[in-house]
């Protein structure tokens, strides 16, 4: 009997075993042959189970917007037997973002990304099979700093479209702000320029959080992207963040006196001011690397003396008057984080802000007795989840929830008398409540492959109304002069009689997709298109496209030029819309009687002719068509200037047409005085420069309670200033949805624009405190400067300097008569 040899059996290497065996007897052969059988396959089972193919694993590295990040580093670590022997060497991700490892023996690995200004990226358990396994990494920003592109390949990091054009407060700059909300939206919209938006955690519109929850605050220029409705070009992004680490708290108290601050030239003595203001804040984390909180509780009590500027039968008055304005807030708000899984996480946050005032109304032409009182709550609730979904897809959805009443009284229940030019005296003749709720939704769903970037989303914003607010409810005198009025002549009587009391919705709605393709390393070029719809219009094909280009021209990646180029549409105002429900004819009627006796108009029993308003049944969204160019320089490691142009032709923006106005002397409708319909008769024209500059002397970065460390005095510690100049030159033919041409004609209302009146009015569309529009965004202010600089150079002490300056605001100059007899006191002089 003949064998093969078992060439893998290491005590028989050449086969000569069995042939010696073949010779002894059978059964003790056979035996044999069996054991040696054995043994061979045992010693051959290595090679028969060959290796399991290898696995080989692709990671694509995104940040939270979607964007794919190039030179990120890639290091994955193996968690099981099988794969933890193996060294495997980090990889850096390819200009698409994407970090290759080939090779790989299946089973169960930790992959973490690296890239500098960015969080670290982790997935703590991946399981990989063999073939090509496909993960996506999300990095979020660690904060938005000026250095945020160090160790990327600068040329492409200057064409990034979401990285460029901005400019980011350091620690220093954002601990200077005001605690007062009203003052720190002032000083960052200051700061921004003309037409700037506030965004909160990706909420537009919100209330401003409180200066302890501010983790940064990034302002970016020239932003034509399809998911924003806002056509200024320029948004105000805050990021906050709840506690971290150990539990921790902090408090604040301020106080101002009036005797900080310089005397009004008109008067002769100014009068007394202070403001006391506290804050408290709390935070940490709830569970390690699970969850955090944040909560804060500011308020502040203030009062003015109202400066007065009348001329009276009693003589010119120009003094302070001897009374009080004083005004009361007090603001609750708080952050919660949740890992609900290790890549998706839940935001949520609420607020709620109260604030009452009494003695508004009064001061410049308002005597003391025009006094009223204000009342309002406002509540919000929002909820943010993000995170991935699969390996190429990513989602953001944020949902506010808004509610808010407010409430307003007279000091004074009496007629109102207006001599123009002169004096107001009387009652204030504000009374009634307003109850408003209201919600914004909006989900971004970002997929990033190869070259492209795509966002798609959806944008909802409504609310439901109920107002029986009221004003003029006693009446109002009006006289051309104080001569008028000593004769005792007035022109007009006017009264809003009738129920005050009406309820509405409203609902606004936008679907938006755009790309962002990196063409090259250095080239980008961003597609897009945004549609939008809204309740009270007929109006419903309201698309709008965008375009832009950024390109880096050179390898240092220290030149950027933008340009863009798109339509935007404002949504109507809700304002505008409630006064043709207030004054319809029903609800509410306002009568006019012309050269009315005086104190008393009389009553005959006979209701005269009353005003009326009314939407044009052509209306439609106000169209916007802007185009910019702009460049950014840096140069070295401290200063970058940038300088943005853009030109604006707007459309469709609401002015008043009197469709009952006197033909020599004879209404055409006598039922009626003054039928006032708002039509999109208006237009605008707008060009603008920018120019922005940021210089950084600080030798490094601080983060908070960086100025808490180091030697007790260093000259550049926290040292830098932030620069924005804006020239201007904006003109329109409108001053608001039911104002009336003085000339009767749009073609003699050309001149220097008071405002964008877009959606209706000069009054931004208000949602439960949240603001949408442009209202002030194009007025014709030529010149506009701020200059803020801070240093940190004694320990434990921080400065700031403010400076802003601006050429004043365009006027109009009236006669105070009504010399066409339309009963609307707009007249002009000649010329």
């Amino acid at each position: 009997m003949r064998a093969r040899s078992c060439p893998g059996h290491p005590a028989n290497p050449n086969g000569r075993a069995l042939s010696a065996l073949a010779s002894r007897p059978p059964a003790r052969a056979r035996a044999a042959f069996i054991v040696l059988l054995v043994a061979c396959l045992s010693a051959a089972a290595p090679a028969l189970a060959q290796a399991p193919r290898p696995a080989r694993l692709l990671v694509t590295i995104v940040d939270q917007t979607g964007a794919v990040i190039p030179e990120a580093t890639v290091g994955v670590v193996g968690l099981d037997d099988a794969t933890k022997k193996a060294s495997i060497a980090p990889a850096k991700t390819s200009d698409k973002g994407i970090a290759t490892f080939a090779g790989l023996t299946p089973g169960r690995y930790s992959i973490h990304g690296e890239f500098p200004g960015f969080e670290l990226g982790l997935l703590t358990d991946v399981r990989l099979r063999a073939g090509d396994n496909k993960h996506v990494l999300v990095m979020p920003l660690k904060k938005l700093t000026e250095e945020v592109t160090v160790g990327r390949d600068p040329q492409a990091a200057a064409a990034d479209r979401a990285g460029t054009f901005g400019t980011a407060l350091t620690r220093e700059q954002v601990e200077a702000l005001s605690d007062d909300p009203d003052e720190m939206r002032r000083q960052l919209l200051d700061m921004a320029g003309p037409g700037a938006a506030i965004r909160v955690d990706s909420f537009e519109g919100q209330q401003l959080p409180p200066k302890a929850q501010i983790k940064a605050v990034h302002i970016t220029r020239d932003m034509f992207a399809a998911e924003n409705h806002m056509a200024g070009g320029m948004f105000i992004d805050i990021i906050t963040q709840p506690g971290v680490g150990p539990l921790r708290g902090s408090g604040r108290f301020g106080f101002y006196d009036s005797a900080m601050e310089g005397r009004n030239p008109l008067i002769p003595k100014k009068g007394p001011a202070q403001s006391r203001s506290f804050g408290m804040t709390l935070g940490g984390s709830l569970l390690k690397e699970k969850s955090s909180f944040s909560i804060s509780i500011n308020g502040s009590s203030s009062y003015r003396t109202p400066n007065l500027y009348a001329a009276t039968l009693a003589g010119p008055r120009a003094e302070n008057l001897n009374l009080r304005t004083p005004s009361e807030n007090v603001s609750v708000s708080g952050l919660f984080d949740y890992a609900i899984t290790k890549d998706q996480t839940l935001r949520l946050s609420f607020n709620r802000f109260g604030y009452s005032s009494d003695n508004v109304g009064v001061g410049a032409y308002d005597l003391a007795e025009r006094a009223y009182s204000t009342d309002n709550s406002n509540w919000s609730i929002r909820v943010q989840e993000a995170g991935p979904i699969g390996r190429r897809f990513f989602i953001n959805t944020r949902l506010a929830l808004t509610w808010s009443d407010s409430a307003s009284q007279s000091s004074t229940e009496a007629p109102t008398i207006v001599a123009n030019d002169a004096f107001t005296s009387g009652g204030g003749q504000r009374a009634g409540e307003t109850h408003n709720r209201g919600f914004t939704l909006q989900s971004d769903l970002d997929y990033v492959r190869g070259i492209h970037s795509w966002r798609t989303g959806v944008q909802f914003v409504g609310g439901r109304y109920r107002t029986d607010s009221s004003s003029n409810y006693l009446g109002t005198y009006t006289f051309e002069s104080l001569d008028a009025f000593e004769a005792g002549r007035p022109r007009t009587y006017t009264r809003r009689i009738g129920d005050p009391e009406i309820s509405y919705y409203s609902l606004m709605g936008a679907f938006y997709i755009q790309d962002d393709v990196r063409v090259h390393k250095n080239l980008t070029l961003s597609p897009g298109v945004r549609f939008e719809a809204q309740t009270h219009l007929k109006d419903v094909m309201n698309v709008g496209p965008r375009l832009g280009i950024t390109w880096a021209p050179f390898r240092s990646g220290k030149t950027t030029i933008r340009s863009s180029w798109g339509i935007f549409y404002d949504w109507l105002s809700s304002g505008t819309y409630e006064q043709t429900l207030r004054v319809d004819g029903r609800h509410q009627q306002e009568l006019i009687i012309a050269n009315p006796t005086y104190p008393d108009p009389g009553s005959t029993g006979v209701i005269p002719p009353l005003n009326k308003y009314l939407l044009g049944d052509d209306l439609r969204m106000a169209e916007n068509m802007r185009t910019s160019v702009g460049l950014e320089q840096q140069f070295g490691k401290m200063l970058r200037i940038g300088g943005t142009y853009s030109h604006v032709r707007a459309e469709g923006l609401l002015v008043g047409r009197n469709l009952n106005a006197p033909i020599d002397g004879v209404r055409p409708d006598p039922a009626f005085a003054n039928m006032i319909e708002t039509n999109s008769d208006g237009k605008l024209r707008m060009q603008s420069l920018s120019v922005n500059a940021s210089l950084n002397l600080s030798p490094q970065p601080m983060g908070p309670g960086g100025n808490m460390s180091g030697p007790r005095f260093h000259w550049n510690r926290g040292l830098g200033m932030n620069l924005s100049a804006t020239f201007t030159k904006a003109e329109n033919n409108t001053d608001g949805a039911f104002s009336v041409p003085a000339s009767g004609s749009l073609a003699t209302e050309w001149g220097p624009s008071a405002g964008y009146f877009g959606g209706g009015g000069g009054m931004m569309i208000m949602m439960d405190g949240m603001m949408f529009g442009s209202f002030s965004s194009m007025s014709d202010i030529r010149r506009s400067l701020y200059l803020m600089a801070s240093s940190a150079a004694l320990k434990n002490f921080n400065l700031s300097v403010y400076l802003t300056a601006s050429s004043g605001s365009p006027y109009t100059i009236m006669t105070g008569r009504d010399d066409n007899g339309d009963l609307i006191f707009n007249d002009r002089p000649q010329g």
